[in-house]
């Protein structure tokens, strides 16, 4: 197989590792995220394709579309996350204290 062939074979399973479902930890949010909402629990950013999240105390993150189909649920420690979307949207982020709508 030659070097060429070896990366274009490659490649797609790069990117396809690069954007698993799921929450997963970030060092910081960065400048191309906007703040959504600031609420009790969590302060909630949007991007393309992405959601992120400051959780301030373990809880429990569920995100559904408008039409209230769930997305995701899982139970995040503090910190911060972001979730890979596979469609733009008008999404709902609820916690056990909180929700909010938010626009991808």
């Amino acid at each position: 197989m030659t070097f060429i062939s070896a990366v274009l074979f490659a490649t797609p399973l790069l990117f396809a590792q690069s954007q698993q479902k799921g929450w997963h930890e970030a060092k910081n949010i960065t400048a191309n995220f906007k703040a959504v909402s600031s609420l009790s629990d969590i302060e909630v950013f949007s991007a393309p394709n992405m959601i992120m999240l400051k959780v301030n105390q373990p809880t429990e993150v569920r995100i559904f579309t408008i039409l209230g189909k769930l997305v995701s649920s899982q139970y995040l420690e503090p910190g911060v996350f972001q979730y890979h979307l596979d469609a733009h949207g008008i999404y709902l982020i609820k916690t056990e204290q909180s929700s909010c709508k938010i626009a991808v």
